[in-house]
């Protein structure tokens, strides 16, 4: 790489690292004072955006941690999209820094704040002079104006990731995305205000009105996100236990998991993703006069207020009815095809999309059988029983991690189809993401601050250690 590069990456603006080892206490200052202002940029609006604007693909703001209109229109979205590209082609070799010394990290971690700081312009740019976030008057000035604002809020984000990332726990990515769905939730479950109000609101509201019929929705509601949720906490602690020693110590062995998750909640978030992307492109050319993709018409969100919402085409088939609207097609016009079709479809994709990119993220992450082996070779492990050799041990990993890593992503996407179906109050992809952000802060307390954290975990649980 470039000597001048090297320098000019070396030099970037970049959050220290704390000399000594932070108490659980500092930690929990730094993450709740960073949340606390995620939360506040998330409700200042920007200047110059149209009032009349419309919220489109609120699973988009589910996974990007984003509230449109506001200075985090985009979220995290441009540092997701930076730090997936960038460790793809550092997992395909196509640019290769080694991590395990310090000047590698130092280089990585300056690389892919500069692809951040690059998709900040390019995303906050798109989105701006496409009119998705529309102007409040015509010109030039709004548009760049508006640009400005979310220039500055993305690199602000960018460092307030950092911030927690050294000084808090986890990572500033996850709590922000675990920040917005706990706001979606409580809005959706206990928010008496609005044209929508919360679940529970709709509830008590029927049995004083004495409309028992319309509370039934709203209970359904309750208790499909709550048994979603049990079901993805479940899955979380599936995991299969494969038995390692040390070839140097003898009779000293340990056990290592492989988690049903294997690749994690990055395959379902892809296809996601993607799944919105085409919805997105398709309303972009609906609206530029050329409904190729599908056809779009005005209506009402309870989470989001007026939306375009998809009524044929390829949009259609990728926007399956809930359990609610079903309902009232059931009572007055009838479900039709086009419902049924785009359940079948919209499942098909999420199951079989989520079981290829799992599949695929496990090569392009080095998480494959053969990279796992070599892995455990160089740190001197092996597999009880077996010859030390990589490739018997490449052979044994295959039995667990292929299947791990494919039924995993599959589960990962039924979960979410499930959700989005019966109408959960917060979209599939954010029940899952709640579940594994909250065991990684879990692992992460474990262990940096296993010492302080344990007696805090013994009295909210009763379990003691010894």
């Amino acid at each position: 790489m470039n000597a001048r590069l090297q320098a000019f990456i070396s030099n970037l603006p970049s959050v220290p690292v704390p000399e000594e080892k932070l108490s659980l206490r500092t930690k929990f200052g730094w993450t709740f004072a960073i949340l606390l202002l995620f939360v506040v940029m998330s409700f200042v609006p920007l200047f110059g955006v149209s009032k009349s604007y419309s919220l489109n693909f609120e699973i988009l703001q589910v996974l990007i941690a984003s509230h449109f209109g506001s200075l985090i229109s985009l979220g995290i979205g441009p540092i997701v999209s930076a730090s997936i590209i960038i460790q793809m082609l550092q997992g395909t070799d196509i640019i290769h820094i080694d991590t395990s010394t310090k000047e590698g990290r130092i280089m990585f971690q300056g690389i892919q704040k500069l692809a951040a700081v690059a998709f900040v312009a390019i995303e906050n740019g798109v989105y701006v002079f496409s009119g998705a976030l529309a102007p409040a008057g015509p010109g030039l000035a709004f548009p760049i104006i508006l640009f400005v604002q979310l220039i500055l809020a993305g690199i602000v984000l960018i460092f307030m990731d950092e911030v927690v990332s050294k000084w808090g726990i986890g990572s500033g990515i996850s709590l922000f995305i675990l920040a917005g769905i706990a706001l979606q939730l409580v809005n959706t479950t206990l928010n008496p205000f609005g044209s929508f109000p919360g679940a529970i609101p709709q509830i008590i509201s029927a049995f004083m009105s004495g409309a028992m019929n319309s509370a039934l929705l709203p209970i359904v509601s309750i208790i499909s996100t709550v048994a979603l949720f049990a079901v993805a906490i479940w899955l979380q602690g599936v995991k299969v236990e494969l038995p390692l020693s040390f070839g140097r110590l003898k009779g000293y062995a340990i056990r290592w998991p492989v988690a049903l998750f294997y690749t994690s909640i990055i395959p379902i978030v892809l296809v996601v993703s993607l799944v919105a992307g085409v919805q997105f492109f398709a309303m972009t050319l609906y609206n530029m006069g050329n409904p190729i993709l599908g056809t779009f018409t005005s209506a009402s969100s309870p989470l989001f207020g007026n939306q375009q919402i998809a009524t044929g085409g390829l949009a259609a088939l990728l926007s399956p009815p809930t359990l609610q609207q079903l309902y009232v097609s059931a009572t007055t016009t009838g479900i039709t095809s086009l419902q049924i079709e785009s359940m079948a479809v919209y499942t098909l994709i999420l199951i079989f999309g989520a079981a290829a990119f799992s599949y695929i993220w496990m090569y392009l992450g080095a998480q494959d059988p053969k990279s796992v082996a070599r892995k455990l070779m160089d740190s001197g492990l092996s597999m009880p029983g077996f010859r030390r050799d990589e490739r018997v041990i490449t052979d044994i990993l295959k039995r667990y991690i292929l299947p791990l890593a494919i039924i995993g992503g599959a589960l990962t996407g039924l979960v979410a189809a499930l959700a989005t179906f019966l109408n959960a109050l917060t979209a599939g992809i954010g029940i899952l993401l709640v579940v594994m952000i909250i065991y990684q802060f879990y692992n992460s307390l474990m262990q940096d601050n296993a010492a302080e954290f344990r007696p805090i975990k013994e009295k909210l649980t009763g379990e003691t250690f010894d």
